[in-house]
């Protein structure tokens, strides 16, 4: 070829284009991003709306159904969920799955619009917030907590702290987690306020004048105008003390001697955060896109070091996750596989063609990672897990071309041709074949990049990396390969007399083994088929696990108690968890969140709350081993102990987790009927032994209490309903009034009575209300009576349509696809009534998704690796014989699984997908060599037996370097799986394409070894 002419007349321009890459290559591994895992984008937003004081049914009724109903306007839009809470909508949006993570701005800023417009159709007092930046990954986060420290001087230093990290190069932002609200209470005594004759109304909008800012205007001189800024705001805490109110009577009260002035914190809180039982505010740091998170995080690590020296004694900065620290170890440890990867590719070389030769063959393989880095430095690739594994996973691959181009060049020279002649024929007789290999190859692993599932993305870079290394590798095999064996290859001894290099003892053993083969080829093709139906059958026994967990030192506790918990009680509850979990001698460190969730620390994290019922536990330990033996006992042990409680423990994934492990989701409108339905499927799951922790999604129904009120009455007092909530507002956690600005915060002003009502109705029932006068009414004497009520605490919807979910956990010892099988055809047998549906949410809609996504472009992929196969062999046959080998593979595939134990998923269909294109490769070069003897005279019989006879050095190399390459990723959590697949598969492969590929041709050209003369099977099997 030219482009291999060109290379070896202009000998030092190619040598000094290697050494570039040579030297380029570990510059961009130097320099290049480094992740943990590959990104995806989470393709969703949240619309939260606040609207104080309504039912969980007005709020979907009244906000939720208007938003949803400008938001399906989104063509983009994928479906819609709603939870609806008391005084609280939210909303999440999901996109489609195709839109890709460049048209997302564009795309949350119509979503945005949208919410907008529809801000004038909602009720007074609601409003609305689109966060569409919750999926931004704060990869590193720290907790600040000191025993003894207040929560406002913990805010103090923690804001400190912040504002330090935010200089730092490579930060892109910080948030806070976990930060009381401080407040200014002011408790009021209605005794007092009745003798100096002030009114609440009054005494409310004495405190909003006084400290809201008005334009005074300016001064105008001749030559200037001067602004105008009158003082008297409140400046300080004494200055609301002594701060007076003009009563009735002319004189003014101070609001000291009316009320008590206290500083206190926003109740009840929203979250909370907890490092080993103490409190604590988290600071979570997220990267500059592009950035490497490595060096960003000891960035920020060695500041937090040297700012301790400057914080009080006492103050303690926690690591709680570090990304950099996980992405570091996580790059290290397959960088480490990969140099143990390519020391065994060498090794093996070495073995099977001697050393120079496999040097010369292996730098080849040096030169093509090295440039495939550059390639992803240039592009922005990050060395993340996807990305080093798809390096792997082309290994053998990438060895491939150079040894085909090396092993031919070798035979020539041992036929006696010249150097120039010998690498010349070689390159023109093995390029396009590789070519058209290396395309196919790269096809299977299409569809993985075309899925538009989030799968898709995250495995994106697996497809780039291997298509750019593939296509290097042939590129290298064409012209650096040449070029040092050109130089660099000793040259054999040479037969001369036309002897076949081929002739030999294990040679002429195979040979035989070949011959029978082929003489037995139905027999070879329905034993295949049996082969093939066993290994089918086979993966009914394999453990069925779509994307496996990560193996980390931490795992995660999700505990939800009873609906109507409040959040101190729920405060409590955690720090008997938390004592608990402590216990364990395995447990280094423990963080707690109350409320919610932390901010998304790690990409594949799930998000819950805000909910009062709610807490979260990050449980870290010195190894995964230690996390593999006290998770499940850490489990059983808090249900034992809170069996009131739904606790689920997890580990971390590369996809986010779910809030339950099966879920079957009924829609409708009617949440009585759906409550029955549930039930129904509850009982199902729970006649189950394998299933566990049942419960409705939407929990238990909580009490309601409900005065009537007597409209005459109210009239006459002069009260309405506002002033009772207000009033009886103060009486629990207060009443915002206003706001105090100390400095840069804004600090509410609550109102409270010296008699808050902590406990019990009765006392509830004279509660003095406020009206527009002076003095206060008896609450029992504005209502005509009172009752009680039921109401579930959340109405979910999906897509506009009420909601409701039976949810169930698996026990540890089977797999979530095993027991669903099991409940499908139970629950999917469940009579539904006219308007309700039924589907099956959770992982297994993902997983469908996926799958769904993946095979959507396996036609396209299928059509365009056809149209190649028939253009390199202008024939259909040896398409079809190439067809029918790759489903055989199968055979191994199954069999590895099985006898390593490792579970089928995704990852598994990925390594498949890589196998495919190395067996493709194999039977494409070994054809071709087929139909080279064809043309030169010989027979059918003769062109196989000879053309396998050839490939067999460079297939077993090839393999046993795939084979050897993917042993230190067997052990891996993520990979394993994959590596086990391909393992096992090409190691089958490989006697198919030696054996099976040779009696698929005698089939198809119809070759007969009893009517081969026995003169030619005789000089064949002693050639």
């Amino acid at each position: 070829m030219k482009i291999t002419e060109f290379t070896l007349k202009n000998r030092a321009l190619s040598h000094f284009i290697f050494m570039i890459i040579l030297f380029g290559g570990v510059f961009a591994y130097l320099k290049m991003g480094k992740l943990e895992d590959a990104p995806f984008t989470i393709k969703q937003a949240l619309v939260m709306t606040q609207y104080p004081g309504a039912s969980p049914q007005e709020v979907e009724e009244q906000v939720s159904d208007i938003l949803e109903e400008a938001i399906q306007s989104l063509d983009e839009l994928d479906y819609v969920i709603s939870e609806n809470r008391a005084g609280l909508s939210k909303i999440t949006v999901y996109v489609k799955k195709e839109i890709r993570a460049e048209a997302m701005p564009q795309l949350w800023d119509e979503l945005r619009r949208k919410v907008n417009d529809a801000q004038g159709k909602l009720p007074p007092g609601a409003h609305s917030i689109v966060n569409d930046d919750f999926g931004d990954v704060l990869g590193v986060f720290y907790g600040v907590s000191g025993e003894g420290f207040t929560p406002r001087e913990l805010d103090d230093y923690s804001k400190k702290i912040k504002n330090e990290v935010l200089k730092l190069p490579g930060v892109a932002k910080v948030e806070r987690y976990g930060v009381q609200v401080p407040t200014v209470d002011v408790i009021l005594s209605p005794g007092k306020m009745g003798e100096a004759g002030i009114s609440m109304s009054e005494l409310v909008a004495v405190l909003n004048s006084q400290n809201k800012v008005f334009d005074a205007g300016t001064i105008n001189t001749p030559t200037n105008r001067v602004r105008i800024a009158p003082t008297g705001n409140f400046s300080s805490f004494n200055d609301i003390k002594n701060f007076m109110i003009p009563a009735p009577n002319g004189e003014n009260i101070r609001l000291g001697d009316i009320a008590k002035i206290e500083e206190g914190y926003m109740k009840p809180f929203t979250n909370k955060l907890k490092i080993n039982g103490n409190d604590a505010i988290g600071l979570a740091v997220s990267t500059v896109e592009g950035g490497n998170v490595v060096v960003m995080a000891e960035a920020v690590k060695a500041r937090l070091e040297s700012l301790k020296a400057e914080l009080p004694l006492g103050i303690e900065i926690d690591n709680v996750y570090d990304q950099g620290m996980e992405s570091a170890k996580a790059n290290d440890g397959f960088i480490i596989n990969l140099i143990m990867s390519v020391a065994t590719v060498v090794a093996i070389l070495l073995f099977f063609i001697g050393f120079r030769t496999g040097i010369l063959i292996s730098s080849g393989l040096v030169y093509a990672i090295l440039a495939t880095l550059l390639v992803m430095f240039g592009e922005g690739i990050a060395l993340q897990r996807s990305s080093l594994a798809a390096i792997i996973i082309a290994m053998g691959m990438l060895v491939d071309n150079a040894i085909v181009v090396a092993d031919a060049i070798l035979i020539n020279l041992q036929r006696g041709m010249s150097r120039k002649d010998a690498v010349f024929k070689a390159v023109k007789v093995s390029a396009m074949p590789l070519l058209g290999a290396t395309f196919i190859a790269i096809l299977t692993f299409l569809p993985i990049y075309l899925s538009p599932h989030v799968t898709g993305e995250y495995f994106s870079s697996l497809f780039i990396v291997i298509a750019v290394s593939l296509f290097l590798s042939w590129i290298f095999a064409i012209t650096q390969t040449p070029l040092y064996c050109d130089e660099y290859m000793k040259k054999p001894k040479s037969t001369g007399d036309g002897t076949d290099p081929f002739a030999g003892g294990m040679y002429l053993k195979f040979r035989k083994v070949l011959t029978e083969f082929i003489r037995r080829k139905w027999l070879v093709a329905a034993g295949l088929v049996v082969l093939l139906a066993t290994a089918l059958a086979g993966f009914n026994y394999i453990p069925k696990v779509f994307m496996p967990d990560l193996e980390k030192t931490v795992f995660t506790v999700n505990i939800w108690a009873v609906e109507g918990t409040k959040i101190e009680k729920m405060e409590e509850m955690l720090d008997e968890m938390n004592e608990y979990v402590e216990s364990f001698d395995e447990v280094v460190q423990t963080t707690l969140t109350v409320g919610q969730t932390p901010p998304r620390y790690y990409l594949a994290n799930v998000s819950f709350g805000p909910m009062p019922n709610f807490g979260h536990m990050i449980v870290e330990t010195h190894s995964f081993e230690e996390v593999k033996k006290i998770k499940e006992e850490l489990t059983e042990g808090l249900r034992e102990r809170f069996p009131e409680t739904v606790i689920k423990t997890s580990l971390f994934a590369s996809m986010p987790p779910y809030e339950a492990d099966i879920e079957a989701r009924f829609n409708g409108p009617d949440d009585q009927v759906l409550d029955s339905l549930v039930n129904e499927a509850l009982e199902i799951m729970k006649s189950n032994p394998k299933a566990q922790m049942f419960r409705n999604e939407w929990k238990n129904q909580v009490m309601v209490w409900q005065p009537e009120l007597d409209q005459q009455r109210a009239r006459l007092a002069n009260i309405n309903v506002g002033n009772i909530s207000n009033s009886l507002r103060a009486y629990a956690d207060g009443t915002p009034i206003g706001v105090f600005r100390d400095e840069e915060k804004q600090v509410p002003i609550v109102m409270k009575t010296e008699s808050a009502l902590e406990n019990g109705f009765s006392t509830y029932e004279n509660a003095p209300i406020w009206g527009m006068g002076t003095t206060t009414i008896p609450l029992n004497q504005l209502t005509s009576g009172q009752e009680f009520s039921w109401e579930f605490p959340m109405i979910k919807r999906y897509n506009r349509e009420r909601s409701m979910a039976a949810q169930c956990d698996v026990m540890p010892e089977y797999t979530k696809s095993e027991v669903l099988e099991e409940l499908k055809p139970l629950i999917e047998g469940i009579e539904l009534p006219e308007g309700y549906t039924m589907f099956w949410d959770s992982e297994y809609k993902s997983q469908k998704e996926a799958m769904e996504a993946l095979t959507a472009y396996l036609p396209l992929a299928m059509i365009l690796l056809v149209t190649i196969l028939i253009a390199l062999f202008a024939n259909y046959k040896q398409p079809v014989i190439i067809l029918l080998i790759l489903p055989l593979s199968l055979i191994g595939v199954s069999f590895g699984l099985l006898g390593t134990g490792k579970e089928f998923g995704f990852n598994s269909i990925i390594g498949w997908l890589g196998l495919l294109g190395m067996i493709i490769k194999n039977v494409i070069v070994l054809l071709d060599e087929a139909n080279i003897q064809k043309a030169d005279g010989k027979s059918h019989f003769e062109a196989i037996v000879n053309a396998t006879v050839s490939r067999t050095r460079p297939v077993l190399m090839a393999a046993l370097t795939t084979i050897c390459g993917m042993l230190p990723l067997l052990p891996d959590s993520v990979f394993g799986s994959m590596a086990a697949t391909i393992i096992f598969g090409l190691s089958f492969a490989t006697l198919l394409t030696l054996l099976a590929v040779p009696a698929l041709y005698a089939i198809f050209y119809n070759v007969s070894v009893a009517n081969t003369p026995q003169s030619t099977i005789q000089e064949l099997e002693e050639h």
